[in-house]
């Protein structure tokens, strides 16, 4: 008998049923939709966050460097000499507060320089007169000069250079600068006014040109100082010198006596 279970074919497959419909996948659920929604509203006010933060952090930059310009113009402005009282008292209380920056940067670069820590990037100069008592000042050749002398090993200099005569800091880099400088008088004289000035030599031209001027007034029946100070914002080019002249150097205060200067960019 002929065995008709066993064969090489596969059995036919089984007819659906009546009324069978196969199964769909199941779609998103309401879940996962709700999910997706909220993680695309999050990363929409995370950048929205972002980009808001942005913009108030630059404009409060534009903001403190449009008063910084305006309160050196105004600096720049009270060298004028044609101001009005009013006008000078306001000049008097911003270079108290001037003087009161000056000192703290000159301490902050002090301590930098003597400590090795963090310090300014870029080229700037804060000098101190060279004492009358110092054995460089008594030998000077040039102590018949207008020009004040400057004490290197009690100053700041960073990529800006001295002159050998002590007198005059010479530009390495162009760019625009601070300038400051402030003059003490001990002694009243009525052949020579009380006055200081910043004056520059031109590299190419080689010509002295006063970049500002200063005045202060003393009592000649009572023994008390004067300060005349200086400040203001100016290009500069490569090789160009600046230096300090008084009328006469004999009725300067060395121990109150400054002379600085920083870039801006």
């Amino acid at each position: 008998m002929i065995n008709t279970f066993h064969s090489s074919y596969n059995p036919p497959p089984v007819p659906p049923r009546a009324g069978y419909s196969k199964r769909q996948p199941a779609g998103n659920s309401p879940l996962v939709k709700f999910l997706s929604m909220m993680l695309l509203l999050l990363t929409i006010l995370t950048f929205g966050g972002f980009l808001c933060l942005f913009q108030k952090l630059n404009m409060q930059l534009q903001g403190s460097y449009y008063e910084d310009m305006t309160s050196l113009q105004r600096l720049q402005d009270c060298a004028d000499s044609s101001k009005g009282e009013d006008s000078m008292t306001e000049c008097g209380k911003l270079m108290e507060k001037y003087k009161t920056v000056i000192a703290k940067v000159y301490i902050y670069f002090k301590h930098s320089k003597l400590t090795g820590g963090p310090h300014f990037i870029g080229p700037a100069a804060h000098m101190t007169a060279l004492s009358e008592h110092k054995g460089e000042y008594k030998n000077s050749d040039f102590l018949k000069s207008n020009s004040l002398l400057w004490d290197e090993e009690h100053s700041l200099l960073q990529d800006v250079r001295l002159s050998t005569k002590r007198d005059k800091l010479t530009i390495r880099y162009p760019g625009i600068y601070f300038i400051y400088s402030q003059v003490t008088f001990s002694k009243h004289s009525t052949s020579f006014g009380l006055k200081q000035s910043i004056r520059s030599i031109e590299p190419k031209k080689q010509e002295v040109k006063e970049l500002l001027k200063s005045f202060c007034s003393l009592d000649p029946n009572a023994s008390n100082l004067c300060t005349a100070s200086l400040a203001g914002v100016f290009r500069l080019e490569k090789d160009q010198q600046l230096y300090i002249t008084v009328a006469n150097t004999s009725l300067v205060n060395r121990d109150s006596c400054s002379f600085g200067l920083f870039q801006l960019r």
